[in-house]
């Protein structure tokens, strides 16, 4: 069996770090946050836990990289529907920006434990990587804005970004609550009835495009 070899090109390097992240993938789709570690990621990668190190030095920074691979496909999704649509009520925009957003539970879920959890177990130079690529999609919904409501005031269509980010960064956990979070629910007595996702999102962004 040949020895470990130590990736000495760019390409090699994204080549491993991809290998890394497919992991985390599958395990956080199917175990959540908790089942992600190094030794899990190992046991799935072609290298051993240390060699991971070499490229993460948490868990956490992993997971910042596949929302950030999630983020940059959304990017491109909506840049797809934007590039070949010249018109847009604010209706159609609301239904777009809806389902453009729903379709991404992974990122979703992701988000929703980013400033909380993520971030604060990251690397400072990796989180300035994260912010200047991730946002990317932030930046074509703003662009969007002028595209489709150029008469808008600026400070609304500010306004506009501020409040979408919180909705998506709060929402999905109300509307998609875990097992245990609703069981804790029926066994203090309480009755909660989760918001409609879609829905909810959908006429938040009517109400923030009302004035635009």
């Amino acid at each position: 069996m040949m020895g470990f070899i130590r990736a000495r090109t760019e390409e090699q390097i994204f080549s491993r770090q991809e290998e890394i992240i497919n992991a985390c993938d599958v395990l956080y789709s199917q175990y959540g946050y908790e089942g992600v570690n190094f030794k899990a990621i190992s046991e799935m990668t072609s290298f051993k836990r240390p060699t991971i190190y070499i490229y993460y030095k948490t868990k956490d920074e992993v997971l910042l990289d596949l929302l950030k691979k999630e983020m940059l496909d959304w990017d491109v999704s909506m840049q797809r529907v934007i590039q070949t649509t010249e018109i847009m009520t604010k209706e159609q925009y609301g239904a777009f920006l809806t389902e453009s957003a729903a379709s991404r539970k992974k990122m979703l879920r992701l988000l929703t434990i980013l400033c909380t959890t993520i971030e604060n177990q990251c690397r400072l130079e990796k989180l300035i990587g994260f912010k200047k690529e991730a946002d990317g999609a932030f930046v074509t919904i703003r662009e969007s804005l002028d595209k489709y409501f150029p008469q808008g005031d600026i400070s609304k269509k500010n306004f506009f970004m501020t409040s979408f980010l919180s909705y998506i960064h709060g929402l999905y956990p109300l509307a998609y609550p875990s097992k245990k979070q609703s069981d804790a629910m029926v066994l203090a007595g309480r009755t909660y009835i989760a918001p409609d996702f879609n829905d909810t999102l959908y006429h938040g962004i009517l109400l923030l495009l009302a004035d635009l």
